[in-house]
């Protein structure tokens, strides 16, 4: 006995044959080590003012793994080849190493003839490991320097059309051009598809700002996904988070479509598109969950302050803001007083160090004080503690 398919049964087994086909092929690859950098395009090449050249394997992988890139067009028109510049990220790398050059997309300064007023460029991966990698967990970082807000505008993706009728590629990371979400006009925005073929987002909810630069680190394990940001100056901080179950059939936490890696511009409906009119600094994918002491830059420290109300004395009131704002996500006006993002046990221990005293006071023991007034506040830290934990 023979059943016809439906239209929808037909889309459902196509999906199931695609992914499966998918897994296949990257099953069948040899990956690096755990815990490594997978791809690390630092964009050194150069020199300043001279475009990526045509031809495979322009842009080079740091890592050692030959995930290099290239881009669509360099000699010939539509001429999409990015061009060098030393206008580079302000804070030094972890690493030591010499960060000299970036690349500027969009508006071509020099030579050819632009298509389209040059906002156009782009780098993608052809037929690298990276593109089959199978990852369980990742932290994909970078920077970047708008030139012009305005419009849809994708820093870096991966592309494909995978699941059915959604025109959503497995990753991209925009800059949108509408105030999606929470009325917010122009922020950076994170869509990726999981290994349950479930498309999920994070975003900033703060509006780029042309000229600035932005350091950004998308951390991604089977359970949590967080979105984390550093200005040109301050500690990086935890912008967005969730939690779900974004591991497949094989732990995969991204959707295992084989294709490229782009820089510069993303996809949507299995079409390229987003151009970005952008600076981009050094961009790493590692396969491992790495914290803000292993993200590529180093910032500028940030005060601990334990005051969180601003009333130049750090008391009561300010262990209070902090039992309330106990979470994965915070600022220093809801208990962050180490700058990191959240507000957790650290900054109750920043707090207690500087109770009874101005901020920027060292200890709590060398600030002399009644033996009843430190005993008192240990009550406070105790009660608030119980409570939280009730």
């Amino acid at each position: 006995m023979s059943t016809s398919l439906t239209p929808t049964n037909r889309a459902q087994r196509g999906s199931m044959q695609i992914r499966s086909l998918a897994l296949l092929i990257a099953a069948s690859m040899v990956y690096p080590a755990s815990a490594a950098d997978i791809a690390y395009w630092r964009h050194e090449e150069g020199p300043a003012g001279q475009i990526v050249p045509g031809g495979p394997d322009t842009v080079l992988d740091a890592s050692g793994n030959g995930n290099h890139m290239q881009t669509f067009a360099s000699g010939v028109a539509p001429f999409t080849a990015a061009t060098y510049t030393s206008n580079v990220s302000p804070l030094p790398l972890r690493s030591g190493l010499p960060n000299t050059l970036s690349l500027d997309f969009g508006p071509n300064p020099t030579g050819f003839t632009d298509d389209g007023g040059g906002q156009n460029d782009d780098n993608y991966t052809a037929g690298e490991m990276i593109q089959s990698y199978l990852f369980t967990s990742m932290t994909i970082e970078l920077a970047f320097k708008m030139n012009s807000v305005g419009g849809w505008q994708a820093i870096f993706g991966k592309d494909g059309k995978p699941i059915g009728d959604s025109p959503v590629p497995p990753l991209k990371f925009l800059i949108r051009d509408d105030a999606f979400p929470d009325d917010v006009p122009n922020q950076l925005f994170i869509e990726w598809i999981d290994g349950n073929s479930v498309i999920h987002h994070l975003a900033t909810r703060e509006t780029v700002v042309a000229g600035e630069w932005n350091h950004v680190a998308f951390t991604l394990s089977a359970t949590d996904a967080q979105l984390w940001v550093a200005g040109e100056t301050g500690g990086y901080a935890l912008k967005d988070s969730l939690t779900g179950d974004f591991d497949g059939p094989v732990g995969d936490v991204l959707y295992p479509d084989p294709t490229s890696y782009t820089v510069g511009r993303g996809m949507f409906n299995n079409g390229v598109t987003d151009w970005a009119n952008a600076v981009i600094d050094e961009v790493r994918i590692s396969d491992a969950i790495l914290t803000p002491e292993q993200f590529l830059f180093e910032t500028a420290a940030v005060a601990e302050d334990g005051d969180f109300n601003n009333d130049n004395v750090v008391d009561g009131a300010d262990f209070l803001i902090w039992q309330r704002g106990f979470g994965p996500t915070g600022t220093n006006l809801t208990g962050d007083a180490d700058g990191n993002g959240v507000v957790n046990d650290a900054d109750l221990a920043i707090w207690k160090s500087q109770f009874g005293g101005a901020p920027a006071a060292a200890v709590a023991a060398a600030v002399p004080e009644p033996a009843t007034l430190a005993l008192g506040g240990l009550a406070v830290v105790l009660m608030g503690m119980a409570s939280r934990r009730r």
